[in-house]
This record gives structure tokens, sequence and C-alpha cells, in this order.
């Protein structure tokens, strides 16, 4: 009989090599490391896109990837990923349903966390159409959802469960 610690870092290095091959899918790696080319932060893994994107493009992409569009549940976080990710970047916040009511997400979980710009008067919809969010150091801004922004995307960090 192998020893409990030979047999949980062979499947730790079996899990490791998985997630290393590049598979943006990957479940697990060690110790509920995120994989390859994410940030970790709490128990979430974080990975901008490359490309600037419009809000449904950048969506689509996340789900793709098997995460959500980015939508900060507080100040912390967003200044994490202020900080390590992207100087702004889109967030899953906009009115596209009924103008003025802004509908938060993560994932499908309802955010209650705001920060829109106050000395703006943000969402203030200034140049019409201007439906989803961006934030960066000053606060969430209304902007047009065809704004090609940068994207971040959200996953929970794998566990590992022996």
């Amino acid at each position: 009989m192998l020893p409990k610690r030979l047999i949980v870092g062979l499947i730790s290095l079996c899990l490791m090599i998985r997630c290393t091959g590049g598979n943006e899918r990957c479940g697990a790696s060690i110790r509920g490391a995120c994989p390859p080319a994410w940030s970790r932060w709490g128990d979430k893994c974080y990975k901008q896109l490359s490309e600037d994107l419009p809000w449904a493009e950048a969506k689509q992409e996340c789900i793709k990837m098997g995460s959500v569009l980015v939508m900060p549940q507080s100040q912390e976080e967003t200044e994490f990923l202020l900080k390590n990710l992207a100087p702004f970047f889109r967030i899953n916040c906009n009115d596209l349903q009924v103008e003025g009511t802004w509908v938060c997400q993560d994932g499908t979980t309802d955010v209650e966390y705001r920060n829109w710009r106050e000395e703006t008067g943000e969402p203030n919809n200034g140049a019409g159409g201007e439906d989803c969010a961006v934030t960066d150091k000053s606060g969430w801004n209304d902007v047009s959802c065809e704004f090609h922004a940068p994207t971040i995307c959200k996953r929970p960090a794998p566990q590992l469960h022996f």
C-alpha cells in the first residue's frame, strides 16, 4: 500500500499536468490554483481577454470559457482588478431592458454593490444609448454597449476533493 502523501502528490501532479496544456476549461489544478493565464483573488479566478470587445461579444466569450463577464461585488475586488488586470474594464451591468433600471449580475446572481461616478452624475445616458457600464479608479460610467472595452472574465477557483 502506498503512503497517503505519495498518492496525494501523484494526483496533484496529474491535475497540474492536465491543467498546463492550454485547456481553458481545466477543472482543477494543484491546491486549487487557477489555470495558467488566470489570476486568483479570494475564491475566484480572473482573466483579461486579449481583445477589447462590445458588451454582447464580451459576455459570450466569457461563457465560451466556462466563466462570466466580471461584475465586482466590492470596492476591494474592483481595486484588485484595476491594479492587476486592467486600468478600466467592462462590467456586467446594463439597463438594456428598461432605461434607468440597472441590472448588475455576477452570473445569474444580482449584485447590490454600486459605484457610479457621482461627480458626473452617472449613469447619465449622456450620449443617448448608454446602456452598458465600465469602471475605472473613478467609478462606474455608462457607455454604449457597442463600445469596445477591456473584458475580464470571472469563474470560481478550482477546488480539490479527495
